[in-house]
């Protein structure tokens, strides 16, 4: 044959269907549609070869499999050896690039003939590339998807055997509900594997087989605590069923999932818990039903916490569907924007505000009758199970302990490690931001208290210490996110600044504005090394918002984003500032002041304000704008009519 005639034959064969002969991870119908986005069927009757391809029994012969990373297959030459496997397929000729980016540089694609009931048939196959080989190992291996499933094997090999040992049921729903018990360990030994390079199987079975298995407390037996259980077993039921819910996102559109994704500098599961979330939320009369109806059936003086974890993800079922989920991931897709600055938050829940802080017993305290300051949050897991969304308890001393203690209910969205202090920021896009924000508000029933967002900061942007923003800026922001109040005397306050939620004097005169700090996304001892310890992301925290179902934040997110490259802020107002810095304190003392007697904005304040937005966001990545006119125009319009329906409301009480 010429070398014409093999062009045109390789030309011709690049573009027609073909048939694919998988032995290795792409054999798993969650794998091959988390790479392709399209299903695995054995029936030929649901095979349509556009959106489900038909698999079928194959064996090839003469190739052997190896594995001498332990890790992964490879298809390697052996005269006496056969691999079964199934050839999938017709598939589209698209797909080709798709699988050789998924395979590496390990693979090469070949040319194959398998067998199969019907005789043999030609298939392409991605096999050993033996000079490769021998040169990748002892290197680390950059596929995520890849490393994820065999990793996920090993785990759930080490559940099962966790499983005949605690629970001896033989069922895989126990197996999944000790999945979600050791939800900590199991998302610790994930990070662990991928940021240390690797974990063994012995280290995996250890960790799993070591911790104990949670149980609940000993609740107090008297009537206020017997009150109690109800509310505190619905909200572990519905945790567990949102768990289960955003882990069938990722399985069955992990493809999906991964065009809408953003980089991986960010949170992974940022899409599939608000895609979750909102499945949820449209669903509450059916959610009000399952739970009620878990909570009639066992009985919580008998039965155990794995028994209402076992319930739940039963019922999960029921509530997941197909279709829906594409829906919400569409949804997402076609209202994100994007943005520059990465994008964080943290909410902060109770029923009493911040007097959950302490014992209800003491003078002037009120008493949280849902909940009791979420004094019992461990003795029903909760600190477990609600660890996608970042769960703790947080009493403004510590955000981790063993001991019972009382608090706000905290999501720190994009949490790594609550102990490990690591995270990654949510999104860099305000409208996902506020629309993750909005979500997690409607599926707790608890009323929202406080808002932290945080900014992560290039050099170029990094706050300046002691640097605030200006009084008249700080007057606005406040104005957009405060609720106003009407004191005994008749004098309208912000609760905020009046009611003493976000100013502190233990330790010294404080104010809860806004925070610099220095972040990782990784543990100090697995960290590269070109992120030595002691370094870390400047990370802007501000602090003073309240968090409420009837604020839309996506303006105030882009707000903050343009004051702070603008005026590049630090910290305000720590108790040493207060104490050595005359000029912050006289800042702070007069915005106390006005919030205290509140007076409607002046014409320059809200201007300031408007024109620093303004310029940050024409600077916000390298000197330039991320976001397009018509949407910082939308925003600062926004913000505008809400200023001045502020200054109306004051001018009207």
């Amino acid at each position: 044959m010429s070398k014409v005639q093999s062009s045109e034959l390789a030309s011709r064969r690049s573009c027609e269907p073909f048939n694919l002969f998988v032995y290795g991870t792409l054999m798993k119908p969650t794998v091959f549609r988390a790479v392709t986005g399209r299903r695995l069927v054995t029936d030929p009757r649901e095979a349509d070869g556009v959106e489900k391809f038909l698999a079928r029994h194959a064996v090839l012969a003469d190739y052997n499999k190896i594995s001498p990373d332990r890790t992964y297959l490879y298809a390697v030459p052996d005269k006496q050896g056969r691999i079964h496997g199934y050839i999938v397929g017709p598939i589209p000729a698209e797909y080709l690039p798709i699988l050789r980016k998924y395979e590496g540089r390990n693979y090469r694609q070949a040319r194959v003939k398998v067998l199969t009931a019907d005789g043999k048939v030609p298939a392409v196959a991605f096999v050993g590339n033996l000079d490769q080989l021998s040169h990748s190992f002892g290197w680390e291996f950059r596929d995520h998807l890849k490393q994820e499933v065999l990793l996920r094997g090993k785990i759930e090999q080490a559940l099962a055997e966790d499983e005949s040992r605690r629970l001896n049921t033989g069922e895989e729903l126990s197996r999944q509900a000790l999945y979600e018990l050791h939800g900590l360990t199991i998302r610790d030994l994930i990070r662990h594997h991928f940021d240390g390079g690797g974990i063994s199987n012995y280290a995996i079975r250890q960790a799993i087989a070591d911790e104990p298995l949670r149980e609940f407390g000993e609740i107090p037996s008297d009537a206020d605590a017997d009150r109690l259980v109800p509310d505190y077993l619905r909200m572990l039921v519905r945790q567990v069923i949102f768990n289960k819910v955003e882990d069938r996102f990722r399985e069955e559109f992990r493809y999906d999932l991964d065009r809408v994704q953003m980089s991986n500098k960010f949170y992974e599961r940022t899409i599939s818990a608000l895609a979750a979330l909102r499945t949820l939320n449209a669903q509450p009369k059916l959610m009000n039903l399952i739970t009620g109806d878990i909570l009639e059936e066992l009985s919580f003086g008998s039965d155990r916490l794995v028994d209402y974890v076992r319930q739940a993800i039963r019922s999960s079922e029921t509530v997941y569907d197909p279709a829906r989920a594409r829906q919400e991931i569409q949804y997402i897709r076609n209202h994100m924007g994007g943005g520059g600055l990465p994008l964080g938050a943290e909410l902060e829940f109770s029923n009493i505000g911040h007097n959950v802080i302490g014992a209800p017993t003491a003078a002037g305290k009120q008493r949280d009758r849902q909940y009791d300051g979420f004094l019992y949050f461990r003795d029903f897991a909760l600190d477990i199970l609600t660890w996608k969304l970042g769960g703790h308890l947080d009493d403004h001393r510590t955000k981790s302990s063993p001991s019972r203690r009382r608090g706000f209910f905290e999501l720190a969205l994009g949490s790594l490690s609550v102990e490990a202090n690591i995270s990654k920021p949510v999104t860099d896009d305000p409208w996902l931001l506020n629309q993750c924000i909005h979500a997690v508000m409607e599926f707790y029933d608890i009323s929202p208290h406080s808002l932290h967002i945080s900014l992560q900061l290039r050099s170029p942007n990094k706050p300046v210490p002691d640097r605030p923003i200006p009084l008249g800026v700080m007057k606005c922001l406040f104005a957009l996110t405060s609720n106003l109040v009407r004191r005994d005397d008749g004098q309208v306050e912000i609760a905020r600044l009046g009611g003493g939620e976000i100013v502190g004097s233990k330790a010294g005169m404080h104010m809860l504005f806004s925070d610099t700090s220095r972040r990782h996304s990784v543990e100090d001892g697995s960290r590269a090394p070109a992120s030595p310890p002691g370094r870390g992301r400047w990370v802007q925290q501000f602090k003073f918002l309240r968090l409420a179902k009837d604020i839309n934040y996506e303006p105030i997110i882009v707000a903050l984003k343009g004051l702070q490259v603008h005026f590049k802020p630090g910290s305000f107002l720590t108790a040493s500032q207060y104490q050595s810095n005359p000029a912050l304190r006289e800042m702070f003392e007069e915005l106390i002041r006005w919030g205290r007697a509140v007076e409607p904005l002046g014409t320059d304040e809200m201007e300031q304000f408007l024109s620093g937005v303004y310029d940050g966001l024409m600077h916000e990545r390298r000197g330039r704008p991320v976001h397009n006119p018509a949407y910082i125009t939308y925003c600062l319009s926004d913000l505008r009519v809400r200023l001045k329906e502020f200054n109306e409301t004051v001018r009207g009480s």
